[in-house]
């Protein structure tokens, strides 16, 4: 075996197992993972609490949005609502 094809074959193979690595990666991650199985479902079960805190939140937002809107209408009610005069003229 000449050098020139020596040189080649190694670098065929560091080209081969550049491209094979992130596929070897992953089958090992997918065959050996139970310990990221059980921080991916630790992350899902904080994540699904977050969540239902954010929706417990998201009501009581509506309700203020309620409050501000019911106040809206009542300043606007004393503002449209002629004023009253400030001395009376006897009858």
């Amino acid at each position: 075996m000449d050098k020139n094809s020596a040189i080649m074959g190694v670098f065929f193979v560091a080209i081969v197992g550049m491209l094979l690595r992130p596929i070897v990666v992953a089958l090992s991650r997918r065959l050996g993972g139970g310990a990221a199985n059980d921080q991916l479902a630790s992350e899902v079960d904080e994540l699904r609490a977050r969540v239902a805190e954010l929706e417990a939140e998201r009501g009581h937002v509506a309700e203020l949005a309620e409050r501000v809107d019911f106040a809206e209408r009542l300043l606007a009610q004393r503002h449209d609502a002629a004023p009253l005069p400030l001395h009376r003229t006897p009858v």
